[in-house]
């Protein structure tokens, strides 16, 4: 995918204050979205050599757009690492026990703990320690920084809903599945794929092990997807209730889906 960006006109009559911001942070590069309520202010999407990435990400963080002082800053880290635990289980002093149980945890890291603001689960993933000193020096100005793994947006956005639907977040080596019912997240779990064959393999396995409807239960993508790649083609030959994430309140031509968890990252706080 090509890195791209985007300011609009209103934007200078804006005061950053006013606005939110959300940065994702991937293995492979990073975006951006800034948001006065529900319009669209300013994104970008930048695609980085992951041996480069501290470097490229620094140099990121310095665009002059990012040097205001927002309503808002959240951090959305984009990664297979994460775990549930139950809220009437979890113990903060557990914190790595529960980490080190799911996923490993280099020297590198430090495990942060996101608490679900609509299930009964908390979320404990990694942040490298360099991309966390950046982002602290980068918006030192800022009293507090929320940072979310890349599922919760997803998690918090659709059992809100109370509706059965099989959510999938496809980004270039892996995809987040997640299969909600009413109020329960019934499944969560990635897969990393490196054709469309693995994807498709892996998608119709969950509709296997879930007894999962091929006609009738929903299928919402998002990610790096769209209505012209074959990962979708292939889903479609065997899921009938298929469809790319959208939402009428942002422009028909903003690329929606690849910025699903800007979008509803405010859910989690």
């Amino acid at each position: 995918m090509q890195d791209f960006s985007f300011v609009s006109e209103s934007y200078s009559k804006r005061k950053p204050k006013d606005c939110r911001l959300s940065i994702s942070i991937r293995r492979d590069g990073f975006s951006f979205l800034i948001l006065y309520k529900q319009n669209i202010e300013a994104f970008a999407y930048k695609t980085v050599a992951p041996n480069k990435k501290d470097d490229e990400f620094k140099t990121f963080l310095e665009q002059e757009i990012l040097q205001s002082v927002f309503a808002s800053v959240t951090i959305i880290i984009v990664s297979q690492k994460f775990t549930f635990v139950p809220k009437k289980f979890y113990d903060d002093t557990m914190i790595e026990k529960y980490a080190e149980l799911n996923f490993s945890v280099s020297e590198q890291e430090s495990i942060i703990n996101y608490e679900s603001q609509n299930s009964d689960v908390v979320v404990l993933f990694p942040i490298e320690q360099t991309i966390w000193t950046l982002c602290r020096s980068a918006f030192k100005e800022h009293n507090y920084i929320s940072y979310v793994p890349q599922m919760a947006p997803m998690l918090e956005a659709n059992i809100k809903t109370r509706k059965e639907k099989l959510c999938i977040s496809i980004e270039n080596n892996f995809f987040t599945a997640m299969f909600i019912k009413g109020k329960e997240l019934r499944f969560c779990n990635t897969f990393r794929f490196a054709n469309v064959n693995d994807f498709t393999f892996y998608v119709m396995n969950i509709f296997d092990k879930l007894h999962l409807d091929t006609l009738n239960t929903p299928v919402e993508l998002s990610g790096i997807i769209g209505e012209k790649s074959p990962y979708f083609s292939a889903l479609q030959v065997f899921i009938k209730n298929l469809e790319i994430a959208k939402n009428t309140d942002f422009p028909e031509k903003f690329p929606y889906m690849l910025f699903y968890n800007h979008c509803n990252v405010d859910l989690c706080e």
